[in-house]
């Protein structure tokens, strides 16, 4: 047969696997051309592969089966030539080859390739070819998955920012709403909100849904499994990060600052969610990773987990619109009161800049409770100690504080450093359209806490606000068994 020289880059997939055909029916006799129906599996993920097979015509796919479901692979990515990666390296096929339409194939065992190669040196550097070319297609897959992967982040940003207005729109509606003397048309126009919502937030969770999964299938496809591994714990630590308290975030600020030398790096990973050090140690220890690539797929994981908070919160919202006309509508259920607060500084992160939140946490237990209203007065308490700090220029600290003073009941402290209330005005906050922002009566922050104390009193809690020129303190009580439990003048 014709010599091969390095130069033969112009030989498509079938001319080389021709050659090599021909050079098995001369030195092999003729190779029977084995006919697949579709559905046929070639190769099976985790099963040894001892074959090559040439497909001469037809089709096969890749697929990979994971928790997440089944991954197939582009029909590009899989070439004419089956299990020539697996063979040359030793290892078990990594994914599972099955035809799509009738195949004609030939298949050469390990021993026949070797014997052919001996017979015909030259034939080795034909394997060579098919070998770049399939190992290329792979990389450039990967490669492709890694652009896919920044495409997501930027649409999953876009849709936060959509959500967070939509959430601010939402909010906006309702406190005027509460603020009208007639409440008989409240229950008609809540069911139009919720009307004119319910497919657009089903396509939201949905989309949400399916992008969590698209993303998972795409790093699960990466033949790369170091790769796979980090980046698919960093997008499942993101996703499922937990609140830490100020000083947690610090030391582990200070211990990802030793691993990776580099300090934002540190707060970055801890504003991710990304609090396992020795994960950290792990890429660090390995070459072929890189924090960016870590990084980017903490940022997916965070994206996704604000648009499915974002979308859940705004259900609650428009069912706590129905509720305040129907009281006894709105569904009661167990809350991570810590859990409730992180997702209100996520959602309202656009009005904390500038101002640092410090978290002084205690174990709690969870408490039973109406969730959409409990995160309303949240957003209004967080939101009137920024807005305070903001207006007057002074101080730019915000503490959370929790605590369990007595048996069966929570605490809640929002704290400011702002320039305080006067005295003789702290009563009046809560009275529908008081406000002193800018020294004025207007809607605000009168009718924001006005629905606080109304959500607080429906739980049989409490709320109340003390002030200096050091700065407001707005201190929120909850019974844990809820709002459905009898209150009897215990009080935390």
């Amino acid at each position: 047969m014709p010599e091969v020289t390095e130069l033969d880059v112009g030989l498509t997939d079938q001319e080389i696997i021709s050659r090599i055909i021909q050079a098995a029916d001369m030195h092999l006799g003729y190779q029977p051309r084995l006919v697949f129906p579709p559905g046929v599996y070639l190769t099976k993920e985790g099963h040894y592969v001892e074959e090559v097979i040439f497909a001469l015509s037809g089709q096969v796919l890749l697929q990979r089966f994971t928790d997440a479901g089944d991954i197939v692979m582009h029909h590009a990515s899989t070439g004419h030539v089956i299990g020539l990666l697996a063979l040359a390296s030793n290892r078990v096929g990594f994914f599972t080859a099955r035809t799509t339409t009738e195949v004609v194939a030939v298949q050469l065992p390990t021993e026949q390739v070797d014997y052919l190669i001996r017979q015909e040196p030259e034939l080795a550097r034909l394997f060579n070819i098919l070998f770049v070319r399939s190992y290329d297609r792979r990389l450039r897959r990967a490669e492709d998955i890694q652009i896919e992967q920044h495409e997501l982040t930027a649409q999953l940003e876009d849709e936060r920012a959509r959500l967070t207005t939509a959430l601010h729109n939402l909010e906006a509606a309702r406190r005027e709403l509460m603020s009208q003397a007639r409440f008989a048309s409240l229950g008609e126009l809540a069911a139009g909100v919720a009307h004119e919502l319910n497919n657009p937030m089903a396509a939201i969770e949905r989309t949400a849904a399916h992008l969590a999964e698209d993303v998972e299938g795409l790093i699960a496809s990466s033949p790369n499994r170091r790769w796979r591994d980090a980046t698919s714990h960093a997008l499942e630590a993101a996703r499922s990060s937990h609140a830490v308290s100020t000083k947690e975030a610090r030391a582990l600020r200070r211990e990802l600052t030793e691993v990776t030398g580099d300090r934002a790096l540190a707060q970055r990973w801890v504003l991710a969610g990304l609090h396992d050090v020795d994960f950290a140690k792990q890429v660090r220890a390995n070459r072929k990773l890189d924090y960016e690539t870590v990084e980017h797929a903490a940022s997916i994981g965070t994206a996704l987990r604000n648009l499915s908070t974002a979308s859940t919160r705004i259900t609650q919202l428009v069912a706590s619109l129905r509720a305040y006309a129907r009281p006894d509508g709105d569904p009661v259920t167990d809350v991570d009161l810590h859990q409730s607060i992180e997702d209100t500084l996520q959602l309202i992160a656009h009005k904390l800049r500038g101002v640092e939140i410090k978290r002084d946490f205690a174990e709690l237990p969870h408490v039973t409770c109406t969730p959409g209203q409990i995160a309303q007065v949240w957003t209004n308490l967080i939101t009137n100690a920024a807005e305070a700090i903001e207006e007057s220029g002074k101080g730019s600290t915000i503490t959370i504080r929790t605590s369990a003073p007595k048996p069966g009941w929570v605490r809640v402290e929002i704290i400011d450093d702002g320039p305080g209330i006067p005295l003789e005005r702290i009563d009046k906050l809560f009275e529908p359209r008081f406000t002193t922002k800018n020294g004025e009566v207007r809607f605000g922050m009168g009718i924001g806490l006005s629905i606080c104390r109304g959500i607080v009193s429906a739980h049989h809690g409490t709320i109340e606000l003390t002030s200096s020129t050091n700065g407001t303190c707005a201190t929120v009580g909850l019974p844990i068994d809820g709002p459905h439990a009898h209150d009897e003048g215990d009080t935390p």
